[in-house]
């Protein structure tokens, strides 16, 4: 699975990334939001954007993920925080989501699996 990363904090993002790299996924893990806005423009191939929602100034991860829902439509977004789900954000199940920092690898590992399909109605 290809994910990409996006936190400020350089220590969650590098610990994300060992632990993706160990669970056998490619990671990206770009600086800003403007560097992620131009990874994906180059290479949109990614299945899931783990961004937090504190970024630099003047970026927020509400804003990103709405970002890369117009342009990356096929990938899942779930924002991350440590604080709390801001109230502009929309939860989309199993397309997007909330998950509260901090998260181990059990929890991690549960963002990653793919939605269950819808079932029929008989």
């Amino acid at each position: 699975m290809k994910v990409l990363v996006l936190d400020r904090d350089t220590r969650v993002s590098r610990a994300l990334e060992r632990t993706l790299r160990v669970l056998g996924h490619e990671v990206r893990c770009p600086l800003s939001a403007a560097e992620a806005r131009a990874a994906l423009h180059a290479d949109p191939a990614v299945d899931i954007i783990l961004a937090a929602q504190h970024l630099e100034p003047g970026e927020c991860g509400t804003g990103f993920l709405r970002w890369a829902e117009a342009h990356v439509p096929r990938a899942r977004r779930v924002l991350i925080s440590g604080t709390h789900c801001p109230p502009d954000f929309v939860e989309q199940p199993g397309v997007q989501w909330f998950q509260a920092k901090p998260f181990g690898r059990r929890e991690l590992e549960a963002l990653l699996c793919p939605p269950a399909p819808p079932h029929d109605s008989p």
